[in-house]
């Protein structure tokens, strides 16, 4: 490791901004390097990862073209992998979702950072907390059988669904796609259809739950999937072969981050950055109807998930608040309950399917569990500590015996038949790099994965 900060941009864009940056840290006595003279991030493979490798610290550029650059997304990863500092710097648009934890700096309208983040960023540099992080030790146990590995998004896959009667498996990427997969042959699953976005906006969020981006109605003819313009789209997909669009939900004034469908597919939830969650009626997916706005939060929602009886809602934002509301009326929803514990924000909930259970996710790398058989009265019951960076994605097996948890380390099985004594049983190894989301098939039988190394995966349940 080196004694100097790399500086990771969209070079297309940024560069001029960085070249006077780098001067000025330079200046400060701040040894900097960065990729001079790329114009293209798909270029940045040439020894890219061990330019990151070397570094002491990771300085950020936050732009919108930099959000959507592979090479600004693989050198978080790995700064993230190593445990080096990451220091952001908003040029433009809006803060990083994933770095929405991250203590940053405002530089827009092409500043120079404070002295007091050149300070910061010099002592970060020189901190033993920029060392690699060592290496986890996997618990013994027997992890998932690894079934078939799914390629073919270019870029993170960011989420999973499957579909009601478990044949058919949906993901989402960066490469502005929605896939469908056939998985009568779980062992060989085949794509059936592929669903193309807005060539400027990629599918979903980086690191948010199943139910954040994409999911499938009960009937499994609906398919509802999120994008960063605003906008859900809601598409038939009862000939999973040929997908037709049926309806795009609008309304909110920033980018929709998460959604979910009620048990009886009549109301779709939707989370925005915006700050708010709305409520529509879908019963006919060809004309969705909004029926309430939900303004209580005070940062972006990033997830949204129904009791199994339908008549909660929780709504779950970076203000590190859980908010719990009752939407028999979805017309009048009434907030019920409000409870904190995590000490960063949560990117995904999931409610078990006896509905006595709330499993929450967050960036401070633990995931918790509540007690929540009276929805008014939610009781914190147990901690999981076992991940060693942010936990992504939460998601029950359909008979509440096990919990799946997914992070930037990797994902894993506990045993939560007992809630206030939860037991790690497995590890799912095979991803290289962070997971995403874990979603499990109906049966239970079937546990699927995606992550930032291209790939969905499939394992034994």
């Amino acid at each position: 490791m080196g004694d100097h900060v790399f500086i990771s941009c969209s070079h297309a864009s940024d560069s001029a901004y960085v070249e006077r940056l780098a001067a000025h840290l330079e200046a400060s006595g701040v040894a900097v390097r960065f990729d001079q003279g790329i114009v293209g991030e798909e270029r940045e493979g040439d020894g890219f990862e061990e330019r990151v490798d070397s570094c002491a610290a990771l300085v950020v550029v936050m732009t919108p073209a930099a959000e959507a650059s592979p090479g600004v997304e693989r050198a978080i990863d790995r700064a993230e992998k190593l445990g080096r500092p990451i220091l952001p710097l908003l040029l433009a648009g809006e803060p990083f979702l994933r770095l929405g934890d991250v203590r940053y700096e405002d530089v827009t309208g092409g500043r120079m950072p404070s002295a007091d983040y050149v300070r910061r960023l010099a002592a970060s540099a020189a901190s033993p907390a920029s060392q690699p992080a060592p290496t986890p030790v996997a618990r013994r146990g027997t992890p998932g059988t690894p079934l078939a590995t799914l390629t073919g998004h270019v870029g993170t896959v960011i989420s999973v669904a499957f579909s009601p009667d478990g044949r058919t498996l949906a993901t989402t990427g960066r490469d502005r796609t929605a896939r469908l997969w056939d998985l009568a042959d779980s062992a060989q699953p085949a794509l059936a259809a592929t669903l193309a976005g807005r060539p400027d906006r990629p599918w979903g969020i980086y690191w948010l739950t199943v139910m954040g981006s994409v999911v499938f109605g009960p009937d499994g003819r609906t398919l509802a999937v999120t994008c960063q313009d605003k906008v859900a789209r809601l598409w038939n997909v009862a000939g999973a072969a040929r997908p037709a669009l049926t309806a795009t939900v609008t309304g909110h004034t920033k980018g929709v981050a998460g959604m979910a469908l009620s048990p009886d597919g009549r109301i779709l939830a939707t989370a925005s950055f915006d700050k708010t969650a709305r409520l529509w009626d879908v019963s006919d997916p060809t004309r969705p109807v909004l029926t309430a706005t939900l303004a209580d939060h005070k940062g972006w929602v990033a997830s949204v998930a129904f009791s199994p009886d339908g008549r909660t809602l929780a709504t779950v934002a970076f203000d590190k608040v859980v908010r719990f509301w009752e939407v028999s009326d979805p017309a009048r929803p009434v907030l019920t309950a409000t409870f904190t514990g995590h000490a960063a924000p949560m990117g995904s909930v999931a409610f078990s399917p006896d509905g006595r259970t709330f499993a929450t996710a967050s960036f401070d790398k633990t995931a918790r569990l509540w007690d929540v058989s009276d929805p008014a009265r939610p009781t914190h019951t147990a901690t999981l500590t076992e991940h060693t960076g942010k936990v992504l994605s939460v998601a029950f097996s359909p008979d509440g015996r096990t919990l799946a948890t997914a992070g930037n380390d990797t994902a894993r099985l506990w045993d939560v038949a007992d809630p206030a004594r939860p037991t790690h049983t497995a590890t799912l190894t095979g991803h290289a790099g962070p997971v995403q989301t874990v979603a499990f098939s109906p049966d239970g039988r079937t546990v699927a994965t995606a992550g930032n190394d291209q790939t969905a995966r499939l394992w034994q349940g």
